[in-house]
């Protein structure tokens, strides 16, 4: 299903602004994507296809979730801003929004390469003193447990997902952390009625579960409290990685089967 207006922001970019048919069709397909996504991942959307629904929220946990799903350089995040930003523009200036979702938000610094540190690498090997941490939040912690178990963001976050939790065999000292993590947690699940692992702090029965941009807000507090980045996406691939590079003695059918990955992916990764 096409975005909205579709070919009149074509017959925009084409005859009001002159751009190549390259550009145009680079731009389209960006914010093609960013609707395909919303029609599949967003509730109010879904419900209501209405564009002034359509909030900073929604496109920051877009942009979020290309950067964990799809690792996303800054400079493809800030390409794709832009070009979400010229259609909202054109929705706004053409009446056809009332909102401009991306007016306030701002593009991502350049990153400089840096090597990463050797405990990152490894992360995963301190697990255990990272779970006993009670500085850090209980979100925090459960997020470095899934991911320590090459779940994803995107994955973990979906208010599905703590049926998943039963099915996994952990170690003693993580089954000690969950049965905290639940005790903890029982307050938010009456709060929302909901048994999602990841809950907003303020009631909200209509749509209870935590945002990704939400989680990245609450692992940022805690960055100065522990010694590695708790940026998912980072430690999601120096997981994959790790586990990659002390089991170079399986089959690539195994390491696709305990890793979650599709051959293009594991291949991906190796490549790294």
């Amino acid at each position: 299903m096409d975005f909205p207006y579709k070919k009149r922001f074509i017959n925009y970019l084409k005859n009001d602004r002159l751009l190549a048919d390259s550009t145009i069709r680079d731009l389209t397909e960006d914010v093609q994507r960013l609707f395909n996504y919303l029609r599949e991942n967003n509730p109010i959307y879904q419900a209501t296809a209405d564009l002034n629904q359509i909030t900073e929220l929604e496109i920051k946990e877009y942009l979020s979730w290309l950067q964990i799903q799809r690792q996303i350089k800054n400079s493809t995040y800030n390409k794709i801003l832009t070009h979400l930003n010229s259609y909202f523009i054109f929705l706004f200036q053409n009446r056809l929004a009332t909102t401009l979702p991306t007016i306030g938000m701002k593009g991502m610094k350049k990153k400089k390469s840096m090597p990463p540190a050797k405990k990152t690498t490894n992360w995963t090997k301190n697990l255990a003193e990272y779970l006993a941490n009670n500085q850090l939040t209980y979100y925090t912690r459960i997020t470095l447990l899934l991911t320590a178990h090459y779940f994803t963001t995107a994955e973990f976050i979906q208010p599905g997902f703590y049926q998943v939790l039963d099915k996994i065999k952990w170690q003693p000292f993580e089954a000690e952390f969950l049965k905290h993590f639940a005790k903890e947690h029982e307050a938010a699940v009456k709060l929302q009625h909901s048994k999602a692992i990841f809950l907003k702090e303020r009631i909200n029965l209509a749509n209870p579960t935590l945002s990704l941009a939400g989680l990245h807000k609450i692992l940022k507090k805690d960055q100065p409290k522990v010694d590695l980045p708790l940026k998912p996406s980072v430690l999601y691939q120096n997981a994959i990685l790790n586990y990659i590079h002390h089991h170079q003695n399986l089959s690539d059918e195994r390491l696709m089967h305990d890793l979650r990955l599709s051959r293009e992916s594991l291949n991906y990764y190796r490549g790294l």
